[in-house]
């Protein structure tokens, strides 16, 4: 079987290049590839394909002209992953395209009926879901908690709290315990604290440089994101 792993959110700017980028530098020496859904920006195609190489990155368009998600385009491309030789997927979901997804799942076909549909093609699937602190907490939950009602238990799916969104120590635990007294299973990416070395990390993303860049104290900032997304992907 396939794996092909869906990174949703509605809210845009919460970490979702981030986690990707990190993934990115976690599966290069495998055959992992990944598609950028994301219309709004095609930079984490470009950036994923630094890392990776080009050969193993895709943009794709499922929007029609009216920003609106069509059935047929969404089946056709896990259709064409199914053809593939490539057995690990990762697909960056724009904050539109998450919502349209949602809305698939909820209004066209149900989640247990898309899952069993993919199986037969030789497909699993997983989804991330990415929560962000501060402002954008409400939005995230909203999504989250919508995409939990649709998906039900049909599909795997996994809360990722970016802890680079809730501020400083304090702020991240106070975080992660509402999380978990709203009932949410969760795990933590992006914490690289708000350090001059996270700032190099972030940049490093931004300029598409490589981590052996970094200084000492940056490199441990990179081992210590690297590792969080390890476990998550355990």
């Amino acid at each position: 079987m396939k794996r092909v792993n869906l990174v949703l959110q509605s809210k845009g700017g919460v970490g979702k290049s981030l986690f990707l980028w990190f993934i990115a530098q976690v599966e290069k020496e495998n055959k992992t590839a990944f598609i950028d859904l994301d219309e709004s920006t095609e930079t984490s195609a470009t950036r994923l394909g630094s890392i990776v190489g080009e050969s193993r990155v895709r943009h794709f368009k499922i929007l029609n002209e009216n920003k609106k998600l069509e059935r047929e385009k969404i089946l056709n491309l896990f259709e064409t992953l199914a053809e593939t030789k490539t057995d690990n997927w990762f697909i960056d979901f724009g904050a539109s395209e998450s919502e349209e997804f949602r809305r698939l799942l909820e209004f066209d076909i149900s989640a247990k009926g898309l899952s069993d549909e993919l199986k037969d093609l030789g497909i699993e699937l997983r989804i991330f879901i990415i929560i962000a602190g501060r402002d954008a907490l409400i939005s995230c939950l909203r999504y989250y908690n919508a995409m939990k009602v649709v998906i039900s238990d049909a599909i795997p799916f996994v809360a990722l709290m970016n802890e680079g969104t809730f501020g400083g120590l304090e702020s991240i635990e106070q975080g992660a315990n509402a999380l978990t007294n709203a009932g949410i299973e969760f795990k933590k990416f992006g914490g690289l604290g708000e350090s001059e070395s996270a700032r190099d990390v972030i940049r490093l993303i931004t300029e598409q440089k490589d981590p052996s860049s970094l200084n000492f104290a940056g490199r441990l900032t990179y081992k210590k994101g690297l590792e969080q997304v390890q476990k998550i992907l355990e």
